[in-house]
């Protein structure tokens, strides 16, 4: 056994850890008190090789070498950037380039030998088109298992791979273990995969490319690094969580980007924070056609997993490839995500989360949930800034403690989502702050703290100075049939105008349905404050550690208050909800103000104590009801029309950019008239800062002029997912906020 010891390196760019670690052309090195220099080639990057395991390659650090010790120049295949995040910091002459590296890449079906290092592949046999009975294992960061690009077939058979250090940006695949990237086809089969460290995702699916996982684990823990080595990691994307989550948590076990697949059977994906099956900056079902991720048999979750031991409790135990797993469930996260239009199917599958099932954003995203059992010790779904996706769960178990769905909309970012519960068994258990009897759906004014960069959030609940207005977003659905459902619905909007549609079809609803006003609460139940700041846990300096959960020094809890709402029933102003009974039978447990609405007979609503139902209009076996009051049992129905007086404030749409700017367009007549409804705004937050947006004028209307301030229009060159859009905004230096006026006529 000798001792070998990094001297010096010499890096092609050393702004960042990341580029300090993967970057390195140059190194130094001492065994047997013998110094030596290795220098790579042009275009070439060293990695370090010690008894077959690929470790740090940086000044300093020291190995007991017990067979042998190689550091290995290797072309540069595949790099990233110069890019940076807009909520980074970097100033742009510090936007690192980054260079992959890797055990093994296959090209178009052959194997890049001066892009591979096969001395880190032990046992088994591997080729250009299969790897049978191997082992892999990375001891250092920014360091790739296995690349499959360029249309490659490839079959990942009986592997075990091990990576642990910190990842470098699971937006791109670095440091991923397995990536597949450019029509790339991939069969995994009774396998173990796993990872130790911030962002290094176990498996990563680019650009249409299809990974198909079988009887297979996949296990990401979060980081182990220290408080300073967490502070020091610069990756290029994402190291943590968006605290605007309501989470916390360093790593994704999986990521689906653009138009991938990942096919998950008979599997098990864990995460101990943050996310397990993630999909991020998909392509919409619309354009590609396929399902993002398509799950069966599948258990996935936010907690620990380990082999199951004898006599030891665990949340679930489930048997792959013959070893039977145990799993716990914990720490903080979701268990799945959607966003920009993916569709995602799940059936038989068993989800386990102390926060979220599942998140969709952006876009038109939508999940089915078929034959399943969900745990979630928070609320189940959330939606933010999407637009129409839907939740379908069918012949499905929920068990949660807050609320089923709860819908983020209103002045910070608007959205709109739906929901359809199809013969399904939905529990409400544990102990909630929020409501007594739990929240079925709830559309709330969202409280996104912003973009992954912001790290805190200022409590701002403003109900009562309200104003009744014109300008509005996209109405919801919540559909719930065949079967008995308990639990509240509310609707809490109120800086713009948003309907929340109830249809109850073929079944029993018991709880409370209302327009209401919507304050944010504490893990205890009592009322936050106007002004509270909530903060995102950095890392506790004084124990040295970013473990969120640990017993000393841990989070505080304050993400656990992202979008923990508590109602009160209150006058519809902005905030309509519209109820339909057909078939169907509703027990209210609670007064409610509604909209309008419709029922097959006064009988199908009941209540078991005195309730009164106030709406504006009343629909009874197709007949319409006059103003006034009507009784029914313990049941009162006020019919009051009296219309709302409305001011119009000619916002046609608003919302925050990616660098937390916010945003509003405006609509006015050439006479000065405000019109929120003079035009739509399709619109995108791009990761540059910038928003990129196209003005549809309404029917009859045209555009005269439009004028900006807090910001410079100009015409949009820009291509890809971007080239829909006709226009760009970039905010000005330091600027908070930003708008646009369109001068409209005809309307």
């Amino acid at each position: 056994m000798k001792t070998l010891e990094i001297i010096r390196t010499e890096v092609a760019n050393n702004y960042t850890s990341t580029a300090i670690a993967s970057m390195v052309i140059g190194a130094t090195y001492q065994t047997d008190g013998e110094e030596q220099t290795i220098t790579a080639g042009e275009g070439q990057t060293l990695v370090l090789v010690v008894d077959g395991v690929q470790e740090n390659l940086v000044p300093g650090a020291s190995y007991e070498v017990k067979e042998g010790f190689e550091i290995v120049a290797i072309s540069i295949y595949k790099a990233g950037g110069p890019s940076a995040a807009p909520w980074s910091g970097a100033k742009e002459e510090e936007k690192v380039s980054y260079y992959f590296r890797q055990a093994l890449l296959v090209k178009d079906g052959k194997i890049v030998d001066d892009c591979s290092i096969p001395q880190l592949i032990h046992g088994g046999s591997f080729d250009a088109a299969k790897a049978d009975g191997i082992t892999l294992t990375s001891n250092a960061p920014h360091f790739n298992g296995i690349i499959l690009d360029e249309g490659t077939k490839y079959e990942i058979k009986n592997a075990k791979l091990y990576a642990k250090g910190d990842g470098s940006d699971d937006l791109s695949g670095w440091a991923a273990v397995v990536m597949a990237d450019n029509k790339s086809v991939v069969d995994i089969s009774d396998s173990y995969i796993e990872t130790e460290g911030c962002i290094r995702c176990g498996l990563y699916v680019d650009n249409t490319a299809v990974v198909t996982v079988k009887d297979s684990v996949l296990y990401s823990q979060e980081t182990p690094d220290t408080y300073d080595e967490f502070h020091g990691l610069v990756p290029a994307m994402m190291k943590r969580v968006p605290f605007a989550l309501g989470m916390e948590g360093t790593v994704r076990t999986l990521n689906v980007m653009a138009d991938g697949q990942g096919i998950f059977k008979d599997s098990i994906v864990v995460s101990t924070g943050w996310g397990a099956l993630s999909c991020d900056s998909g392509t919409a079902y619309d354009i590609c056609g396929t399902y993002c991720l398509d799950c069966d048999g599948v258990l996935s979750g936010i907690g620990t997993l380990e082999v199951a031991q004898e006599g030891k409790e665990y949340t679930t135990v489930k048997e792959v490839n013959g070893v039977k797993y145990g799993f716990t469930v914990g720490g903080s996260g979701y268990v799945t995500y959607a966003d920009s239009g993916v569709h995602n199917r799940y059936k038989n599958v068993e989800f386990y989360s102390p926060d979220y099932i599942q998140i969709m954003g952006s876009g038109r995203s939508g999940s089915e949930y078929i034959d399943s059992y969900l745990y979630a010790e928070h609320n189940a779904f959330m939606t933010q800034q999407s637009a129409g996706g839907t939740y379908e769960l069918t012949n499905t178990k929920v068990d949660t403690v807050d609320a089923l769905l709860q819908i983020k909309s209103g002045a910070a970012n608007t959205g709109f989502s739906n929901i359809i519960v199809d013969n399904c068994e939905i529990n409400f258990s544990g102990t909630s702050t929020r409501s007594k009897d739990g929240i079925l759906v709830e559309l709330v004014e969202s409280d996104d703290a912003g973009n992954p960069g912001i790290t805190t959030y200022t409590i701002n609940d403003h109900a009562e100075e309200a104003e009744a207005t014109l300008s509005s977003v996209t109405e919801c659905y919540a559909t719930l049939k065949n079967g008995e459902y308990a639990g509240d619905i509310y609707n809490c909007i109120y800086n713009y105008r948003q309907e929340l549609n109830v249809a109850v079809e073929n079944a029993v609803l018991t709880g409370a349905i209302s327009s209401s006003t919507a304050i944010h609460v504490d893990l205890e139940g009592n009322v936050v404050p106007n002004g509270t700041v909530l903060n995102a846990f950095l890392g506790s300096k004084e124990y040295d550690h970013v473990r969120y959960n640990a017993e000393q020094g841990g989070q505080n809890g304050d993400c656990l208050i992202i979008g923990r709402y508590c109602h009160t029933a209150a006058p519809m102003l902005n905030n309509p909800i519209n109820v339909t009974l057909k078939d169907a039978k509703w027990n209210a447990t609670g007064d409610g103000y509604l909209q309008n609405l419709t029922i097959d007979a006064m009988s199908d609503i009941t209540a078991d104590s005195a309730v009164t139902i106030t709406v504006k209009s009343l629909t009874v076996g197709g007949k319409a009801y006059e103003d006034g009051s009507y009784n029914e049992g313990n049941v009162t129905i006020v019919v009051d029309s009296t219309a709302i007086e409305v001011v119009d404030n000619g916002i046609c749409d608003a919302g925050q950019t990616y660098g937390n700017v916010a945003y509003t367009f405006y609509g006015q007549m050439e006479d000065g008239t405000l019109n929120s409804k003079a035009f739509e705004v399709k619109r995108q937050n791009y990761i540059d800062g910038k928003l990129y947006y196209s003005i549809i004028p309404a029917e009859g209307c045209s555009i005269v002029s439009t004028s900006s301030e807090g910001g410079e229009i100009s015409k949009n060159t820009a291509g890809g997912e971007l080239a829909i859009y006709e226009n760009v905004i970039a905010p000005a230096d330091g600027a908070k906020a930003m708008s646009v006026t369109a001068i409209v006529k005809g309307c």
